[in-house]
């Protein structure tokens, strides 16, 4: 092993033990940046990777301040404290169709706004619920283990659910519409598919009924101002038309969510005075202090940290593997490309496997050209993001919005522990990732649908 590869290897790994053990409660944005710095003193990579790295991610790096802004917004006038209460008089002092109620709001809060802000928004609000209606212990686990890995089983539908899938539709210049004909099948399914799991799981503990009475004492008559609300659901269809519009005409989907958070930011902040309680106020600076900054740093410094892995050739053997899977007679070849990312994710977590997931098929398509048709490639993208959307569940690492879910619960003082997390979570993700990659299959197979790639990306 050479002396570069040697340090691009210790880089990457002290850069994980930093990102899991957060030595004296450093971010992950912090530990991921400190590999970056030495990746870049040591030589393991060059400024012109650096700068091509901003090149990659700054779209999905743009769009996630974006849709964190506009969910910060959203929380502040008070719209997902009104939804969850909808849901839980919507459930009508049932147990159970309140732990399903619960799951399909996380569902759509993770799909329109992404996991990361699903995650970080609802888990507060659903265990203020779940402890206004005096929900046991036992019983709220079950409620709070749906939202979390809902939340991110849910983040694969559209580009703008999850960062991991604006970096690869940058990464190979294919359009928001190409994803949602690919992945919305596959979300739609493994969600019904995560529900069923996760509630054999907590069956048990979800109790029958609660009592409506306490529901009332929730919904103080004043969560949102009604023109408040019409106008950010106006805003969020707007949102989704201009999504549409922008993958036509190939425009960056960060310019159509930054667009809608800063309009109905600026709505927010007119209307401030007029409308909400002072309890209840979040001036401009409080709104930024809630958005997740730290993230961004993570994304662009992980990405050079992996780049590093080069060297070690990382990317020579995940290519080796993915061209054997290939191989592979019928849906088996689906499943195991998804499940070589799985086993990636779940370990070093979801961005840099999905980093260097890109890196490899990138090394494939120019390698084999010959050999590698839209069928194969369309097959390698996609298996690529359902491994790390949904692989990531089998351990808490391996996503950052479960990180974040976890952490949250342990502010609340809700701790679970490792064994138990992994009971429920490795579980759902083998399930999950099987059920995807079998959709996948139908689609490619049965259905012929594939990629069709301008050829300047490859």
């Amino acid at each position: 092993m050479s002396f570069k590869a040697f340090i691009s290897l210790a880089i990457f790994i002290v850069t994980l033990y930093l990102m899991i053990k957060r030595p004296k409660g450093i971010s992950l944005g912090l530990a991921a940046g400190i590999g970056a710095t030495a990746s870049l003193i040591f030589g393991t990579i060059s400024l012109s990777d650096a700068i091509d790295a901003f090149y990659d991610i700054w779209d999905a790096a743009l769009a996630f301040i974006g849709i964190v802004t506009l969910s910060v917004t959203l929380d502040a006038m008070g719209f997902f404290k009104w939804a969850a209460v909808k849901v839980a008089k919507l459930a009508g002092g049932s147990g159970l169709k309140l732990y399903f109620y619960i799951a399909l709001l996380t569902a759509c809060v993770s799909i329109l706004f992404a996991n990361d802000s699903a995650v970080l928004i609802l888990t507060p609000i659903v265990i203020e619920i779940i402890s206004q209606l005096k929900i046991d212990e036992r019983g709220r686990l079950a409620y709070l283990f749906s939202a979390g890995l809902i939340a991110d089983t849910a983040a694969m539908p559209l580009i703008t659910s999850n960062p991991i899938n604006i970096v690869s539709a940058d990464f190979f210049k294919y359009s928001f519409i190409d994803h949602l004909l690919f992945m919305g099948p596959v979300a739609l399914v493994t969600i019904v598919t995560s529900l069923i799991i996760v509630y054999l799981f907590f069956r048990k503990r979800v109790p029958k009924s609660y009592p409506l009475n306490l529901v009332e004492a929730l919904d103080t008559g004043h969560i949102i101002p009604r023109n408040l609300l019409m106008l950010a659901i106006a805003t969020l269809a707007a949102i989704d038309v201009g999504y549409v519009f922008a993958s036509l005409h190939r425009i960056p989907v960060s310019l159509v969510i930054c667009s809608g958070a800063i309009f109905l930011l600026v709505v927010y902040i007119i209307s401030l005075e007029e409308h909400l309680f002072v309890e209840e106020r979040k001036g401009l600076k409080s709104i930024a202090r809630d958005i997740n900054w730290d993230i961004i740093l993570f994304m662009l410094s992980i990405f050079l940290v992996v780049q590093g892995l080069r060297h070690v050739g990382a990317v020579d053997f995940i290519a080796y593997l993915f061209m054997e899977a290939l191989k592979l007679p019928s849906v088996l070849s689906s499943i195991a490309l998804s499940f070589i990312v799985t086993v990636g994710a779940s370990f070093m977590n979801n961005w840099p496997m999905t980093i260097l997931g890109l890196i490899s098929i990138e090394h494939i398509i120019i390698n084999n050209s010959n050999n590698m048709d839209s069928k194969h490639i369309t097959n390698l993208i996609f298996s690529n993001i359902i491994g790390n959307n949904l692989g990531p569940h089998f351990f808490p690492l391996g996503s950052l919005a479960i990180l974040m879910w976890l952490e949250t619960m342990r502010r609340k003082g809700m701790k679970i522990k490792l064994i138990d997390y992994l009971r429920v979570g490795s579980v759902v993700s083998i399930f999950e990732v099987v059920v995807a990659s079998i959709i996948l299959w139908i689609e490619i197979d049965i259905f012929h649908m594939q990629l069709t790639l301008p050829s300047p990306s490859i």
